[in-house]
């Protein structure tokens, strides 16, 4: 049988490959005797109706699957209705939004099956069966319009059984410089913290088995040979770490390190990970910074300790904060900070406190996101107690709607708050831009707005951060001998 997996993106945007559609493929296409094949729309947005009827026409697959998270969910109802108005194929929906939601989601008529968890094995067994859902743990289904509800199915334990994510079905060459030659990758699964904004501590509840697994450090360090040997030549010169907390256990981190440098991969590639203050030690980042990671990404989420301790649950002081700031810095990484507007109780001061705290932390690139109350999250229910979450607003380009008041602070007052940040924001881009170029920064921008922009897809707020960044990762490796990104 025959699964194609879509990747729902008309209209949110994507400068990564899917690595969960990726995760699918590649099982299947190992561990099966049946065949994958991904359809990426990043690329064919504006076309993606005939684009969709053209490659299913093609591939005649027997079923078709979506990942979703609350982002792109209503993007992946959109292209769902749209294949079941020209064909008689099940669509199955998996992904976190599919996990935390699954009622809301198996009564779509659209959608025919629900993944209730990890979905490399369900698939195995729903195309092993030939679709019959009955007895495959992991599923709810809908059988002459009832919605059968089987058992939950245990997370996988050992993380090493799994192949490699498949990127064949990814246009690589047009990914590159969207994100600056960088390629996804996962050393684990999951989380042990309980931040009250995050889906980790509600996925807990849902889910049976061992939540947080690591893979063995040789099993990463594999997939990095193979990914050096499959698209170095392509572009590739970056990898980004898309566990949560990449610093969890010192152990692996070491082992890592060192088996990395062996290799001696850290002269060729670079790498970023996401980390948490609390956890931040100087021998830890000194070992990260000498096997080739050249930037950190941790969430701050807020300045002020009310709102990121008791109201997010995060369990870490400013001086924690300040400090592994200081430790970052001392070993010239690149910090990556990123800010939440919108906690139920924040009043105004709260907000500017964050935004001075952003200011005054030495962050090289600093985030501002507002509040999403994602389902099953406690901050969701804490939003809609206070009446927070504004009805019958309209998505946006992230596809749910953020949080646009707080039980102190109005909408106008947040919008003109961003304001201010988006201007601070710019004006770093501006003066970094010329610090580091001069008068071909202003060059770059015209490029940018006459032929990268459309090239490679980007966006307009990209106008001085994609060429800044470009400029930085340039600067960060010259001392490494590391070849210029063109």
């Amino acid at each position: 049988m025959k699964i194609l997996l879509i990747v729902p993106n008309i209209k949110s945007y994507d400068v990564m490959p899917c690595l969960s559609v990726a995760s699918l493929k590649g099982f299947i296409e190992e561990k099966t005797r049946h065949d994958a094949k991904i359809i990426d729309l990043v690329f064919n947005k504006k076309n993606w109706k005939d684009y969709i009827i053209q490659r299913i026409s093609e591939e005649k697959p027997d079923l078709i699957g979506f990942s979703v998270l609350s982002f792109n969910y209503p993007e992946a109802l959109e292209i769902a209705q749209h294949i079941k108005k020209n064909f008689d194929i099940k669509i199955i929906f998996g992904g976190v939004h599919a996990i935390l939601s699954p009622q809301e989601v198996i009564e779509k008529a659209e959608v025919d099956i629900v993944c209730t968890g990890e979905g490399e094995f369900v698939l195995k067994d729903l195309l092993n069966e030939s679709l019959n859902c009955k007895n495959i743990k992991g599923i709810w289904y809908k059988e002459n319009r009832k919605i059968i509800k089987n058992k939950n199915r245990r997370l996988i334990e050992n993380l090493d059984e799994l192949p490699f994510p498949d990127f064949d079905d990814f246009e690589l060459k047009k990914y590159f410089p969207l994100n600056h030659n960088h390629l996804p990758i996962m050393g684990s699964r999951g989380c042990p913290y309980d931040c009250t904004f995050c889906g980790n501590h509600a996925l807990k509840k849902k889910l049976d088995g061992k939540y947080v697994r690591f893979r063995t450090v040789d099993s990463v360090i594999e997939e990095i040979e193979l990914r050096i040997k499959q698209f170095y030549d392509e572009g590739m010169k970056f990898f980004y770490f898309f566990d949560d907390t990449f610093i969890l256990h010192k152990d692996f981190v070491d082992e890592f390190c060192k088996k990395f440098k062996k290799k001696g991969f850290h002269k060729k590639i670079k790498w970023t990970a996401n980390i948490r203050a609390n956890l931040v030690e100087e021998d830890v980042i000194k070992k990260m910074k000498d096997a080739g990671c050249y930037e950190v990404r941790m969430g701050v989420e807020s300045g002020n300790d009310y709102i990121r301790n008791k109201v997010y649950n995060r369990n870490m002081s400013n001086e924690q904060l300040v400090n592994a700031f200081k430790i970052i810095k001392k070993h010239d990484l690149v910090l990556r900070l990123d800010f939440i507007i919108g906690a139920p109780y924040e009043t105004l001061d709260m907000m500017e406190e964050s935004f001075e705290f952003a200011k005054q932390s030495g962050g090289d690139r600093v985030f501002f996101a507002r509040l999403y109350p994602f389902p099953g999250t406690k901050i969701k229910d804490v939003c809609e107690k206070e009446q927070t979450i504004e009805e019958n607003v309209h998505p946006g380009d992230r596809g749910m709607p953020p949080i646009n008041k707080t039980k102190f602070v109005t909408n106008k007052q947040i919008k003109k708050l961003f304001r201010n940040i988006n201007w601070w924001q710019g004006q770093r881009y501006m003066n970094n831009g010329f610090k580091l170029k001069g008068y071909k920064f202003l060059l770059d921008i015209i490029l940018f707005l006459i032929y990268n922009k459309h090239k490679y897809n980007l966006e307009m707020n990209q106008i001085y951060r994609w060429n800044v960044q470009r400029y930085q990762l340039n600067v960060k490796n010259v001392k490494n001998n590391y070849p210029e990104i063109n």
